[in-house]
């Protein structure tokens, strides 16, 4: 098939990534964003790739009945959201699907019925990474197109403060003359806008991150003491980062307080917790709360019992339990989130160890956990991780997964020694097609 000839088809699916598929007789099938499951579209394919032919949505000649008008005038465009125009209970039933389908690939029995709502499908993220253009755009980047940043005038993901935060920000970094960064050319210096808010405690931190000053910081403190000042009221704290890598990330190897301290608190479940301009931290506060709930009823009564928490973070998980749990362990990479997890722990009166260390390189088999959470990153646990738990072999694991294709791969192996007794789904990302799920499993007999 050529590129940028126009076609008709029928969306039989969702790909994993959101875009609608139309299966060919012969080769790869075809992909389009904007599109539902059930309708008649015209498509023009633009690139190919491994997964298939990326396409662009020309018409729609018989809609879905579940198609809705998107709330943000960018979808469609943006990448943030790749399913506004689906209506919710559809893009619910869509994300069971491929949880199901799934489940049915690998020969296992799905333990999921359902996707629970999140309450506030809009303005429920409590941390959002803008990217400046190079020609000083700032919003997000646009799908198919890496190098290409949509600038925003609004946004419904985050607050509607964060969109006057977006406005000034933006007036600012071009008020001050200084280059934007160009993602071809992995040069210039304003590279990301990070906003982070904690929803229950009102507080907001707004993060610049930039790529390493030229010619002498003195020429560009100035510039950002005036930040502080055009933010006002709309920012409890000011942080600047510096990113010298080229890495394409909001990470910053470097902070610099300008107004306030250089980190927020959120409070869920009634536990506080401090979350520094790097850590990772559970981005929707409402679902994070009955995430956290699922956990611990999978967790059970820890009376006498001893839990680990692995990749634990910040403690978000450990230090919920922790008063109910003979003893508590939390390991996690980063050094930075293990000391908030400490200082956490003694600001919420808890009880429990925490190890700066990979989780495939601490030797725990000696504490011997009756529970072992899970909370691996998307790509997830490493082999020896793995190899670990089934040496050990605790009575029960609860496991995290944003990435429940990753779990049943991972469960493969895991099945040898625990059955999966029960699983959980919650939305945590609505309008996209992720979702996160907690899994059970029970050691064998």
């Amino acid at each position: 098939m050529k590129l940028l000839q126009s076609l008709t088809g029928i969306i039989q699916r969702f790909a994993h990534d959101g875009a609608g598929v139309i299966q060919r007789p012969e080769g790869k099938p075809i992909l389009a964003y904007g599109t539902i499951p059930g309708e008649e579209v015209q498509v023009k394919p633009f690139k190919r790739t491994k997964d298939g032919m990326r396409a662009e949505l020309e018409s729609i000649t018989t809609p879905s009945p579940d198609r809705v008008v998107p709330r943000c005038p960018y979808a469609g465009t943006c990448g943030g959201c790749k399913w506004q125009h689906v209506d919710y209970t559809r893009q619910r039933t869509e994300k069971l699907h491929g949880i199901n389908n799934a489940f049915t690939e690998a020969n296992l029995l799905c333990p999921i019925d359902a996707v629970m709502p999140c309450p506030e499908p809009f303005y429920y993220r409590n941390r959002m990474d803008y990217v400046f253009g190079k020609d000083g755009e700032l919003g997000l980047k646009m799908p198919n197109k890496w190098w290409a940043t949509l600038d925003l005038e609004t946004c419904f993901l985050l607050s509607e403060q964060s969109v006057e935060v977006l406005k000034r920000v933006r007036e600012w970094t071009r008020k001050t003359g200084l280059p934007f960064w160009n993602a071809k050319t992995q040069e210039g210096f304003f590279r990301y806008c990070v906003i982070r808010e904690g929803k229950n405690t009102g507080e907001r931190m707004v993060m610049i991150v930039t790529g390493p000053v030229v010619g002498g910081r003195e020429s560009v403190v100035g510039a950002f003491d005036e930040l502080s000042n055009i933010l006002g009221d709309l920012a409890t704290s000011v942080v600047w980062g510096i990113n010298a890598s080229v890495t394409d990330l909001s990470i910053a190897q470097e902070i610099i307080p300008l107004k306030g301290d250089a980190w927020i608190h959120e409070t869920v479940n009634g536990v506080s917790y401090k979350i520094t301009p790097n850590a990772f931290f559970q981005t929707n506060s409402i679902m994070a709360a009955k995430l956290q709930d699922a956990v611990r009823d999978y967790c059970g009564d820890l009376s006498n019992k001893t839990l680990l928490d692995l990749y634990c973070g910040s403690g978000f998980f450990s230090l919920a339990l922790a008063k109910g749990a003979k003893r508590t362990m939390g390991i996690e990479l980063s050094a930075e989130a293990i000391e908030c997890a400490k200082e956490n722990a003694t600001t919420n009166s808890v009880t429990a160890e925490y190890f700066a260390s990979t989780a495939e390189s601490f030797n725990w088999k000696g504490y011997n956990p009756d529970v072992v959470i899970l909370d691996p990153p998307r790509g997830g646990m490493h082999p020896k991780v793995i190899e670990t738990i089934l040496n050990v072999a605790p009575p029960v694991l609860v496991y995290v997964s944003c990435s429940y294709t990753r779990f049943i791969q991972e469960f493969a192996k895991l099945g040898e020694k625990y059955s999966l007794e029960s699983a959980v789904a919650l939305d945590l990302f609505p309008h996209t097609p992720h979702v996160e799920c907690v899994f059970k499993l029970v050691r064998k007999a």
